[in-house]
């Protein structure tokens, strides 16, 4: 894992200056701290820095062909690199290293831009061809790499992060608006755009393509679940446990320490009873909070015993002030997942033991693990119920006071009932949005400032929602698993996978998911709906494959998630900043907000227990990252 940055210049020499790239390493050091290499050659310039997990000694990039005319830099890891080197060996091609990135260089030789269709692995890719002055960057497949990029006339900025972009090319663009737009929906800024107008994300499974100034950019592998009806539930079981087994154990390939994140949730503990098979030696690391409400270690504690893993814990408290506007600056676009904060000191108590760490990532996604996918089965059933009956429900639910207890039943009746939405598939995309802002009612939107409504009215329709949109494609092409596809192209890389990469990689530690193999999503979404849930839970292949190997509390449990108790937090301990932040004069988020709405909102939540913090951590972490970033809206 590392930072990868450069720049391509067809019509000057040498692209950049020496200064500029040491700049754009530097800001990206905390991805690479074991080392940085620098190579500037007639078009183009490369930047690395190093996170050192395969081939310690000699793995340096960037690394070339032997006719030195071919060159790449990788960030992460390809899994099947041993297998590929073989076929490679075999082929004629000469090794001067150990390292997964030469395979890169080779493949590349041998296959063309094609190659990665033979690559397994989570990756940041930038190859510069020089026989065809030729750049072309790849980002895997469910983005769990980040790769910006920035083209203008002659010249093509990339990099790991935002941050790394010259200064020159930050001032050059403005905050893109509807990023900010779809920030306050879905508390984070969605690909392809980023939070400045003229820089872009590269999405996941494309690759871009740069020569002679014309840039392209397209989708190397496609996304295309569709229902196998043929499949039985002994097949299923076994098929899933040896895609299961197989990817865990490809994962567990390190020349450094190597754990395990545990949270007591199902998912880190079959990665941990998975890789129980092939390796004695297990650290497991849990995270808990003050809260005993929010404290899930004595469930990492049952794994724990029973896999009899060398196990550490932390424990975080509400004194994190200090931190936040250091982890808000990793975050390194406004992000608003409160999430994150565990998981930067989880990681950071972490890369004290090992440098890589196994997370159990994107299994909720593939066999049906979030509580929302069993409450649109319910809110199918829910909206057969007339319109003008369900409005009058809506009314007398919409007053139901909420306290801020984990698991709240009566905020799951309230958000099932209040407001009162045309169907069911409406009700859900407005679920998993935290403002629900949206072209129909934008301009009675009392929230939003009428300045900021006017700016960004040309670009906001319907269609060109981003939920809507996205999910109007899973409808036209008729995937299998709506609901679960539209997390694994949004929710998974927009949120899940952005927050593992920047809270891992801001403490300098190496985060693998073996769920997202490429063969097992692709078979977990084939398979049919009524095998993954009953009428409580999903992740039933899971359950029933793990039955006898992990403690049955584990086994029995609901989906609890990385939960923060922030809504007491903002009460509490984070009273006084919350208010100094987002009503002080000199605020800049009242450019986009009213700031008496801001103060509702917080009295409402300060006085009378209505919990208005997800919205309120929204807004807290655009206006910190305007301050750091000295960005006006």
């Amino acid at each position: 894992m590392c930072g990868i940055c450069g720049k391509v210049n067809f019509n000057q020499s040498p692209p950049i200056s020496m200064e500029e790239l040491n700049f754009m390493c530097e800001k990206i050091l905390h991805r690479g701290p074991d080392g940085t290499k620098k190579m500037i050659r007639e078009k183009i310039a490369f930047g690395h820095t190093r996170l050192s997990i395969i081939d310690l000694e000699s793995g340096w990039q960037p690394i070339s062909n032997e006719s030195n005319n071919i060159f790449t830099i990788l960030n992460g890891e390809i899994y099947n690199y041993q297998q590929l080197r073989t076929k490679l060996t075999k082929l004629g091609y000469k090794f001067k290293t150990q390292s997964d990135t030469e395979t890169i260089v080779h493949m590349y030789e041998e296959y063309g831009e094609d190659f990665i269709q033979y690559i397994d692995g989570m990756f940041a890719i930038a190859i510069w061809d020089e026989r065809e002055e030729k750049l072309i960057l790849y980002r895997d497949r469910f983005g769990k790499k980040p790769l910006f990029y920035y083209h203008s006339n002659n010249e093509l900025y990339f990099s790991s992060e935002i941050k790394s972009f010259p200064k020159k090319i930050i001032h050059s663009t403005r905050i893109n608006l509807r990023a900010i737009y779809e920030y306050l929906n879905l508390g984070y800024i969605p690909s392809s755009m980023s939070i400045y107008e003229k820089i872009y994300k590269l999405e996941p499974a494309h690759y871009l393509v740069l020569k002679k100034n014309n840039i392209k950019v397209e989708k190397y592998w496609h996304f295309e679940p569709k229902t196998n009806n043929s499949l039985k539930s002994e097949e299923i079981e076994e098929t899933v446990n040896n895609l299961l087994e197989k990817s865990v154990k490809s994962r567990l390939i390190s020349d450094v320490p190597l754990g395990f994140f545990l949270s007591g949730g199902l998912d880190s503990s079959i990665v941990v009873a998975t890789a129980s098979k092939f390796t004695d030696k297990i650290n497991t690391f849990s995270i808990g909070f003050e809260d005993k409400t929010y404290n899930e270690l004595s469930y990492a504690k049952l794994v724990s015993k029973k896999f009899n893993t060398k196990h550490e814990e932390f424990i975080i408290s509400p004194n994190i002030i200090k931190d936040i506007e250091k982890i808000i600056w990793f975050a390194d676009e406004p992000f608003a997942d409160a999430s994150m904060l565990p998981f930067y000191y989880l990681s950071q108590m972490t890369s004290k033991h090992v440098t890589v760490s196994l997370s159990g990532d994107g299994a909720d996604e593939i066999f049906g693990g979030y509580e929302r996918y069993i409450g649109k089965r319910i809110a199918k059933n829910y909206y057969k119920i007339p319109y003008i009956l369900r409005k009058s429900i809506a009314k007398f639910t919409k007053n139901i006071i909420e306290n801020f207890e984990k698991n709240n039943k009566i905020r799951k009746i309230k958000r099932l009932s209040y407001p009162a939405y045309k169907n069911h598939e409406e009700w859900y995309l407005s679920f998993l949005k935290q403002f629900n802002i949206n072209s129909k009612n934008i301009h009675e939107n009392k929230f939003l400032t009428k300045d900021f409504i006017n700016k960004i009215n040309i670009d906001i329709k319907e269609e060109n929602d981003y939920l809507i949109h996205t999910l109007n494609e899973i409808k036209n092409n008729k995937y299998n698993n709506e609901i679960q596809t539209l997390d694994i192209m949004t929710y998974l890389p927009g949120d899940i996978l952005f927050k593992s990469d920047r809270m891992s990689m801001a403490n300098g530690l190496e985060v693998r998911s073996p769920f997202l193999d490429k063969d097992l999503v692709e078979y977990s979404m084939s398979i049919p709906q009524h095998f993954l849930f009953d009428k409580n839970k999903g992740k039933q292949p899971l359950r029933k494959i793990f039955k006898d190997k992990l403690p049955s509390e584990i086994l029995s449990r609901s989906k609890e998630g990385f939960s923060v108790p922030i809504a007491k937090w903002i009460k509490d301990d984070l009273k006084e900043m919350f208010s100094d932040k987002l009503l002080s004069n000199d605020a800049r988020i009242h450019s986009i907000v009213n700031k008496r709405e801001i103060k509702s909102m917080l009295d409402q939540h300060y006085n009378y227990n209505v919990d208005f913090s997800v919205k309120l951590w929204n807004l807290f972490c655009l206006e910190l990252w305007t301050e750091g970033n000295n960005a006006n809206i």
